[in-house]
Protein backbone atom coordinates (compact mmCIF):
# COMPACT_ATOMS: atom_id res chain seq x y z
CA UNK A 1 0.00 0.00 0.00
CA UNK A 2 0.98 3.78 -0.48
CA UNK A 3 3.05 5.57 3.09
CA UNK A 4 1.39 8.74 1.15
CA UNK A 5 -2.28 8.45 3.07
CA UNK A 6 -2.87 11.76 4.75
CA UNK A 7 -6.09 11.36 6.24
CA UNK A 8 -9.04 9.32 5.92
CA UNK A 9 -11.34 11.32 4.32
CA UNK A 10 -9.48 11.66 1.01
CA UNK A 11 -8.89 7.79 1.02
CA UNK A 12 -12.36 7.00 1.62
CA UNK A 13 -13.81 9.22 -1.13
CA UNK A 14 -10.86 7.86 -3.23
CA UNK A 15 -11.32 4.21 -3.14
CA UNK A 16 -15.14 4.37 -3.27
CA UNK A 17 -14.57 6.41 -6.80
CA UNK A 18 -12.25 3.29 -7.89
CA UNK A 19 -14.22 0.49 -10.36
CA UNK A 20 -13.62 -3.21 -9.10
CA UNK A 21 -10.29 -3.76 -11.45
CA UNK A 22 -8.81 -0.50 -9.83
CA UNK A 23 -9.49 -0.78 -6.78
CA UNK A 24 -8.39 -4.73 -6.64
CA UNK A 25 -4.63 -2.92 -6.70
CA UNK A 26 -5.14 -1.75 -3.37
CA UNK A 27 -6.06 -4.62 -1.99
CA UNK A 28 -3.17 -5.41 1.20
CA UNK A 29 -3.65 -9.17 0.26
CA UNK A 30 -3.81 -10.75 -3.46
CA UNK A 31 -4.97 -14.30 -2.28
CA UNK A 32 -8.57 -12.57 -1.52
CA UNK A 33 -11.89 -14.75 -2.61
CA UNK A 34 -14.53 -13.27 -4.71
CA UNK A 35 -17.89 -14.12 -4.27
CA UNK A 36 -18.07 -16.58 -7.31
CA UNK A 37 -15.78 -18.80 -5.67
CA UNK A 38 -17.89 -19.01 -2.83
CA UNK A 39 -21.08 -21.75 -2.93
CA UNK A 40 -24.86 -21.16 -2.27
CA UNK A 41 -25.77 -23.32 0.97
CA UNK A 42 -28.24 -25.18 -1.55
CA UNK A 43 -25.00 -25.97 -4.37
CA UNK A 44 -23.33 -27.07 -1.08
CA UNK A 45 -26.53 -29.27 -0.30
CA UNK A 46 -26.64 -30.46 -3.73
CA UNK A 47 -23.15 -30.97 -3.93
CA UNK A 48 -23.18 -33.11 -1.18
CA UNK A 49 -26.39 -34.78 -1.98
CA UNK A 50 -24.54 -35.83 -5.29
CA UNK A 51 -21.26 -37.26 -3.36
CA UNK A 52 -23.67 -39.69 -1.27
CA UNK A 53 -26.01 -40.49 -4.13
CA UNK A 54 -29.05 -38.64 -2.99
CA UNK A 55 -31.85 -37.66 -5.54
CA UNK A 56 -31.24 -33.79 -6.36
CA UNK A 57 -34.93 -32.28 -6.11
CA UNK A 58 -36.21 -28.40 -5.56
CA UNK A 59 -34.47 -25.39 -6.20
CA UNK A 60 -34.37 -21.47 -5.88
CA UNK A 61 -35.50 -20.14 -2.25
CA UNK A 62 -34.04 -18.87 0.93
CA UNK A 63 -30.64 -21.47 0.29
CA UNK A 64 -29.62 -19.64 -2.81
CA UNK A 65 -29.27 -16.66 -0.85
CA UNK A 66 -26.89 -17.73 1.84
CA UNK A 67 -23.57 -19.59 2.54
CA UNK A 68 -21.53 -20.82 5.55
CA UNK A 69 -17.68 -20.45 4.96
CA UNK A 70 -14.94 -21.69 6.95
CA UNK A 71 -11.78 -18.96 7.15
CA UNK A 72 -10.72 -15.76 7.26
CA UNK A 73 -13.11 -13.02 6.80
CA UNK A 74 -10.60 -9.97 5.57
CA UNK A 75 -10.24 -11.92 2.23
CA UNK A 76 -13.86 -12.04 1.23
CA UNK A 77 -14.43 -9.30 -1.76
CA UNK A 78 -17.50 -8.73 -0.86
CA UNK A 79 -20.19 -5.64 -0.35
CA UNK A 80 -19.47 -5.42 3.10
CA UNK A 81 -18.04 -7.61 6.05
CA UNK A 82 -19.10 -6.94 9.90
CA UNK A 83 -17.17 -6.69 12.54
CA UNK A 84 -17.24 -8.44 15.49
CA UNK A 85 -15.76 -5.07 17.84
CA UNK A 86 -16.37 -3.75 21.07
CA UNK A 87 -17.92 -0.70 22.22
CA UNK A 88 -14.93 1.76 21.65
CA UNK A 89 -14.62 0.56 17.91
CA UNK A 90 -10.84 1.24 18.09
CA UNK A 91 -9.78 -2.33 17.63
CA UNK A 92 -9.43 -5.50 20.28
CA UNK A 93 -8.79 -8.98 20.29
CA UNK A 94 -10.30 -11.44 18.02
CA UNK A 95 -11.82 -10.40 14.89
CA UNK A 96 -11.83 -7.33 15.77
CA UNK A 97 -7.90 -6.74 15.52
CA UNK A 98 -7.40 -8.67 12.36
CA UNK A 99 -9.94 -6.47 10.27
CA UNK A 100 -8.14 -3.63 11.86
CA UNK A 101 -4.70 -5.09 11.10
CA UNK A 102 -5.48 -6.27 7.56
CA UNK A 103 -7.59 -2.81 7.07
CA UNK A 104 -4.66 -0.04 7.75
CA UNK A 105 -4.53 2.84 9.74
CA UNK A 106 -7.28 4.70 8.13
CA UNK A 107 -9.60 1.93 9.79
CA UNK A 108 -8.97 3.04 12.79
CA UNK A 109 -8.65 7.29 12.15
CA UNK A 110 -12.23 7.01 11.15
CA UNK A 111 -13.70 4.76 13.87
CA UNK A 112 -11.93 6.89 16.25
CA UNK A 113 -14.32 9.93 14.47
CA UNK A 114 -17.30 7.81 15.23
CA UNK A 115 -17.88 8.24 18.83
CA UNK A 116 -18.10 4.65 20.10
CA UNK A 117 -21.06 2.22 19.89
CA UNK A 118 -23.87 1.29 21.86
CA UNK A 119 -24.69 -2.78 22.62
CA UNK A 120 -27.14 -3.84 20.07
CA UNK A 121 -26.36 -1.29 17.30
CA UNK A 122 -24.47 -0.63 14.10
CA UNK A 123 -21.98 1.75 12.64
CA UNK A 124 -20.49 1.70 9.30
CA UNK A 125 -17.21 2.80 8.15
CA UNK A 126 -14.83 2.28 4.96
CA UNK A 127 -12.89 -0.88 4.15
CA UNK A 128 -9.60 0.59 2.95
CA UNK A 129 -7.26 -1.79 1.75
CA UNK A 130 -9.60 -4.93 2.85
CA UNK A 131 -11.13 -6.55 -0.32
CA UNK A 132 -14.88 -5.34 1.05
CA UNK A 133 -15.95 -1.99 0.09
CA UNK A 134 -17.30 -1.79 3.40
CA UNK A 135 -16.89 -2.53 7.57
CA UNK A 136 -19.62 -2.73 9.44
CA UNK A 137 -18.80 -2.39 13.08
CA UNK A 138 -21.63 -4.17 15.31
CA UNK A 139 -21.31 -4.52 19.91
CA UNK A 140 -22.70 -7.64 20.55
CA UNK A 141 -23.65 -8.74 24.09
CA UNK A 142 -21.59 -9.92 27.10
CA UNK A 143 -22.97 -12.99 28.04
CA UNK A 144 -20.22 -14.81 29.78
CA UNK A 145 -21.85 -17.79 29.26
CA UNK A 146 -25.65 -16.55 30.54
CA UNK A 147 -28.20 -16.09 27.83
CA UNK A 148 -31.39 -14.33 29.18
CA UNK A 149 -33.86 -12.14 27.03
CA UNK A 150 -31.83 -8.92 27.45
CA UNK A 151 -28.79 -10.80 25.74
CA UNK A 152 -31.05 -13.17 22.73
CA UNK A 153 -32.14 -8.86 22.31
CA UNK A 154 -29.59 -7.50 21.92
CA UNK A 155 -27.25 -9.97 19.73
CA UNK A 156 -30.48 -10.14 17.52
CA UNK A 157 -30.52 -6.48 17.19
CA UNK A 158 -26.72 -6.77 15.98
CA UNK A 159 -27.75 -8.55 13.04
CA UNK A 160 -30.50 -6.72 11.72
CA UNK A 161 -29.47 -3.15 12.50
CA UNK A 162 -26.36 -4.29 10.15
CA UNK A 163 -28.80 -5.41 8.08
CA UNK A 164 -30.68 -1.91 7.77
CA UNK A 165 -26.84 -0.32 7.18
CA UNK A 166 -26.54 -2.63 4.25
CA UNK A 167 -29.86 -1.42 2.94
CA UNK A 168 -29.39 2.03 3.57
CA UNK A 169 -26.37 2.10 1.41
CA UNK A 170 -27.32 -0.09 -1.61
CA UNK A 171 -25.01 -3.18 -0.23
CA UNK A 172 -25.77 -6.30 -1.74
CA UNK A 173 -23.46 -8.76 -0.40
CA UNK A 174 -22.11 -9.65 2.73
CA UNK A 175 -20.21 -11.61 5.80
CA UNK A 176 -20.72 -11.60 9.37
CA UNK A 177 -18.64 -13.93 11.61
CA UNK A 178 -19.42 -15.49 15.03
CA UNK A 179 -20.61 -12.25 17.43
CA UNK A 180 -19.87 -12.47 20.66
CA UNK A 181 -18.94 -15.95 20.82
CA UNK A 182 -15.82 -15.08 21.96
CA UNK A 183 -14.22 -13.83 24.95
CA UNK A 184 -18.07 -12.44 25.37
CA UNK A 185 -19.31 -15.90 26.28
CA UNK A 186 -22.20 -16.09 23.85
CA UNK A 187 -22.97 -20.05 24.02
CA UNK A 188 -22.02 -21.02 20.42
CA UNK A 189 -25.18 -23.13 20.17
CA UNK A 190 -27.75 -20.46 20.85
CA UNK A 191 -25.89 -18.16 19.11
CA UNK A 192 -25.79 -19.93 15.71
CA UNK A 193 -30.29 -19.62 16.18
CA UNK A 194 -30.33 -16.50 16.72
CA UNK A 195 -27.57 -15.38 13.65
CA UNK A 196 -29.52 -17.75 11.01
CA UNK A 197 -33.10 -17.18 12.28
CA UNK A 198 -32.84 -13.17 12.42
CA UNK A 199 -31.38 -13.18 8.76
CA UNK A 200 -33.67 -15.73 7.00
CA UNK A 201 -36.61 -13.64 8.54
CA UNK A 202 -34.57 -10.60 7.27
CA UNK A 203 -33.95 -12.01 3.59
CA UNK A 204 -38.61 -12.85 3.85
CA UNK A 205 -39.34 -9.48 4.51
CA UNK A 206 -36.34 -8.19 1.95
CA UNK A 207 -35.90 -10.70 -0.79
CA UNK A 208 -35.22 -8.01 -3.49
CA UNK A 209 -32.50 -6.04 -1.30
CA UNK A 210 -30.01 -9.06 -0.68
CA UNK A 211 -28.04 -11.03 -2.74
CA UNK A 212 -25.90 -12.82 -0.53
CA UNK A 213 -25.53 -13.21 3.22
CA UNK A 214 -22.20 -15.55 4.14
CA UNK A 215 -22.19 -16.58 7.57
CA UNK A 216 -17.92 -16.99 8.11
CA UNK A 217 -16.75 -19.34 10.89
CA UNK A 218 -13.19 -19.95 12.08
CA UNK A 219 -13.51 -22.48 14.57
CA UNK A 220 -14.41 -26.36 13.77
CA UNK A 221 -16.71 -26.66 16.29
CA UNK A 222 -19.08 -23.56 14.96
CA UNK A 223 -18.76 -25.05 11.15
CA UNK A 224 -20.54 -27.53 12.81
CA UNK A 225 -22.92 -26.29 14.62
CA UNK A 226 -23.89 -24.19 11.87
CA UNK A 227 -24.09 -26.87 9.03
CA UNK A 228 -26.43 -28.63 10.98
CA UNK A 229 -28.51 -26.01 11.72
CA UNK A 230 -28.44 -24.48 8.31
CA UNK A 231 -30.01 -27.73 7.01
CA UNK A 232 -32.84 -27.37 9.27
CA UNK A 233 -33.43 -23.31 9.06
CA UNK A 234 -32.35 -23.29 5.21
CA UNK A 235 -34.11 -26.26 3.88
CA UNK A 236 -35.40 -26.08 0.14
CA UNK A 237 -39.24 -24.44 0.20
CA UNK A 238 -40.90 -26.48 -2.63
CA UNK A 239 -44.02 -24.02 -2.63
CA UNK A 240 -41.25 -20.68 -2.26
CA UNK A 241 -39.33 -22.14 -5.34
CA UNK A 242 -42.27 -22.74 -7.30
CA UNK A 243 -43.71 -19.08 -6.60
CA UNK A 244 -40.74 -18.05 -7.99
CA UNK A 245 -40.26 -20.13 -10.97
CA UNK A 246 -43.69 -18.65 -11.84
CA UNK A 247 -42.61 -15.15 -11.73
CA UNK A 248 -39.68 -15.79 -13.78
CA UNK A 249 -41.60 -17.31 -16.24
CA UNK A 250 -44.44 -15.31 -16.48
CA UNK A 251 -45.18 -13.36 -19.99
CA UNK A 252 -47.91 -11.14 -20.48
CA UNK A 253 -50.05 -12.39 -23.29
CA UNK A 254 -50.25 -10.70 -26.69
CA UNK A 255 -52.88 -8.73 -27.97
CA UNK A 256 -54.06 -11.21 -30.59
CA UNK A 257 -54.28 -14.12 -27.88
CA UNK A 258 -56.39 -11.86 -25.76
CA UNK A 259 -59.05 -11.14 -28.40
CA UNK A 260 -59.04 -14.95 -29.76
CA UNK A 261 -59.72 -15.86 -26.03
CA UNK A 262 -62.31 -13.29 -25.45
CA UNK A 263 -64.39 -13.74 -28.82
CA UNK A 264 -63.84 -18.29 -28.19
CA UNK A 265 -65.67 -17.10 -24.42
CA UNK A 266 -68.08 -14.88 -25.83
CA UNK A 267 -69.01 -17.88 -28.28
CA UNK A 268 -69.16 -20.17 -25.38
CA UNK A 269 -71.52 -17.88 -23.82
CA UNK A 270 -73.69 -17.29 -26.82
CA UNK A 271 -74.03 -21.55 -26.85
CA UNK A 272 -74.38 -21.57 -23.47
CA UNK A 273 -77.73 -18.71 -23.30
CA UNK A 274 -79.41 -20.44 -26.48
CA UNK A 275 -79.32 -23.85 -24.12
CA UNK A 276 -81.07 -21.45 -21.81
CA UNK A 277 -83.59 -20.30 -24.07
CA UNK A 278 -84.92 -23.28 -25.41
CA UNK A 279 -85.03 -24.51 -22.04
CA UNK A 280 -86.84 -21.74 -21.04
CA UNK A 281 -89.26 -21.78 -24.03
CA UNK A 282 -89.82 -25.63 -23.33
CA UNK A 283 -91.28 -24.82 -20.20
CA UNK A 284 -93.44 -22.05 -20.93
CA UNK A 285 -94.88 -23.94 -23.52
CA UNK A 286 -95.74 -27.24 -20.58
CA UNK A 287 -96.83 -24.33 -18.52
CA UNK A 288 -99.26 -23.17 -21.36
CA UNK A 289 -100.54 -26.30 -21.93
CA UNK A 290 -101.13 -26.79 -18.16
CA UNK A 291 -103.58 -23.87 -17.96
CA UNK A 292 -106.17 -24.84 -20.48
CA UNK A 293 -106.69 -27.84 -18.76
CA UNK A 294 -106.55 -26.46 -15.21
CA UNK A 295 -109.19 -24.15 -16.96
CA UNK A 296 -111.03 -27.06 -18.35
CA UNK A 297 -111.31 -28.98 -15.10
CA UNK A 298 -112.66 -25.64 -13.24
CA UNK A 299 -115.50 -25.23 -16.25
CA UNK A 300 -116.42 -29.31 -15.78
CA UNK A 301 -116.20 -29.00 -12.09
CA UNK A 302 -118.74 -25.94 -12.39
CA UNK A 303 -121.16 -27.39 -14.80
CA UNK A 304 -121.37 -30.41 -12.51
CA UNK A 305 -122.22 -28.23 -9.75
CA UNK A 306 -124.57 -26.22 -12.23
CA UNK A 307 -126.55 -29.79 -12.97
CA UNK A 308 -126.56 -30.65 -9.48
CA UNK A 309 -128.46 -28.06 -8.66
CA UNK A 310 -130.97 -28.11 -11.12
CA UNK A 311 -131.57 -31.50 -10.12
CA UNK A 312 -132.25 -30.43 -6.85
CA UNK A 313 -134.61 -27.84 -7.91
CA UNK A 314 -136.32 -29.85 -10.28
CA UNK A 315 -137.35 -32.52 -7.39
CA UNK A 316 -138.37 -29.90 -5.13
CA UNK A 317 -140.72 -28.59 -7.81
CA UNK A 318 -142.16 -32.33 -8.06
CA UNK A 319 -142.67 -32.70 -4.51
CA UNK A 320 -144.76 -29.41 -4.92
CA UNK A 321 -147.33 -31.57 -7.38
CA UNK A 322 -147.92 -33.54 -5.01
CA UNK A 323 -149.59 -30.65 -2.47
CA UNK A 324 -153.40 -30.17 -2.69
CA UNK A 325 -155.34 -27.95 -5.49
CA UNK A 326 -154.60 -24.81 -3.35
CA UNK A 327 -151.27 -24.75 -2.62
CA UNK A 328 -150.95 -25.25 -6.68
CA UNK A 329 -153.23 -22.37 -7.54
CA UNK A 330 -151.42 -20.39 -5.50
CA UNK A 331 -148.29 -21.54 -6.79
CA UNK A 332 -149.67 -20.57 -10.19
CA UNK A 333 -149.73 -16.83 -9.70
CA UNK A 334 -145.82 -17.06 -8.64
CA UNK A 335 -145.35 -19.56 -12.11
CA UNK A 336 -147.08 -16.43 -14.15
CA UNK A 337 -144.76 -13.80 -12.56
CA UNK A 338 -141.99 -15.94 -13.29
CA UNK A 339 -142.93 -16.78 -16.79
CA UNK A 340 -143.80 -12.93 -17.51
CA UNK A 341 -140.10 -11.73 -16.44
CA UNK A 342 -137.53 -13.74 -17.56
CA UNK A 343 -135.13 -11.70 -16.71
CA UNK A 344 -135.66 -12.82 -12.95
CA UNK A 345 -134.47 -16.44 -14.22
CA UNK A 346 -131.50 -14.80 -15.58
CA UNK A 347 -129.91 -13.80 -12.82
CA UNK A 348 -127.62 -17.21 -11.95
CA UNK A 349 -126.65 -16.86 -15.17
CA UNK A 350 -125.36 -13.68 -14.57
CA UNK A 351 -123.86 -14.42 -11.04
CA UNK A 352 -121.73 -17.23 -12.85
CA UNK A 353 -120.59 -15.13 -15.58
CA UNK A 354 -119.83 -12.37 -13.33
CA UNK A 355 -117.76 -15.24 -11.04
CA UNK A 356 -115.76 -16.24 -14.14
CA UNK A 357 -114.92 -12.60 -15.74
CA UNK A 358 -111.79 -12.33 -17.50
CA UNK A 359 -112.04 -16.36 -19.23
CA UNK A 360 -112.20 -15.98 -22.92
CA UNK A 361 -113.78 -20.15 -23.07
CA UNK A 362 -116.47 -20.14 -24.86
CA UNK A 363 -117.73 -23.23 -23.05
CA UNK A 364 -118.28 -20.86 -19.73
CA UNK A 365 -120.76 -18.57 -21.16
CA UNK A 366 -122.70 -21.65 -23.44
CA UNK A 367 -123.19 -23.61 -20.12
CA UNK A 368 -125.45 -20.65 -17.88
CA UNK A 369 -127.17 -20.54 -21.07
CA UNK A 370 -128.13 -23.95 -21.14
CA UNK A 371 -128.98 -24.30 -17.33
CA UNK A 372 -131.16 -21.09 -18.16
CA UNK A 373 -132.92 -22.98 -20.29
CA UNK A 374 -133.68 -25.72 -18.07
CA UNK A 375 -135.00 -23.04 -15.49
CA UNK A 376 -137.46 -21.74 -18.59
CA UNK A 377 -139.04 -25.18 -18.95
CA UNK A 378 -139.59 -26.25 -15.27
CA UNK A 379 -143.22 -23.16 -15.70
CA UNK A 380 -144.04 -25.36 -18.54
CA UNK A 381 -144.04 -28.48 -16.47
CA UNK A 382 -146.33 -26.76 -13.77
CA UNK A 383 -149.04 -25.61 -15.99
CA UNK A 384 -149.26 -29.18 -17.47
CA UNK A 385 -149.59 -30.48 -13.96
CA UNK A 386 -152.14 -27.41 -13.08
CA UNK A 387 -154.24 -28.47 -16.21
CA UNK A 388 -153.88 -32.55 -15.19
CA UNK A 389 -155.31 -31.16 -11.77
CA UNK A 390 -158.19 -29.47 -13.40
CA UNK A 391 -159.78 -32.20 -15.32
CA UNK A 392 -159.33 -34.86 -12.23
CA UNK A 393 -161.77 -32.40 -10.61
Amino acid sequence: MSKKKKDWKTEKERLLRLDLEERRKEYRRQDYISLDNILTWREEKRSNDKEEGKDLTGGGGLSEKVSLYKGDITVLEVDAIVNAANSSLLGGGGVDGCIHKAAGSCLYDECHSLNGCETGNAKITCGYDLPARYVIHTVGPVARGHVGPTETSDLTACYENSLRLMKEHGLKTVAFPCISTGIYGFPNEPAAGIALKTVKNWIKENPDEITRVIFCVFLDNDFSIYKKKMSAIFEDNDMDVAEEHQKEDYTPPSPKSTIKDESEDSNRDAGGNEDVEMESQKTDDNLGNEEPDQEKDKDEKKEEDVDIADKDEEKGKENDKNKDAGEAEEEQAPAQTEENNPAESTVPMEVVATNNTGNSNGEEMKDPVESSEERDSIPTDSFQSKETVEKKE
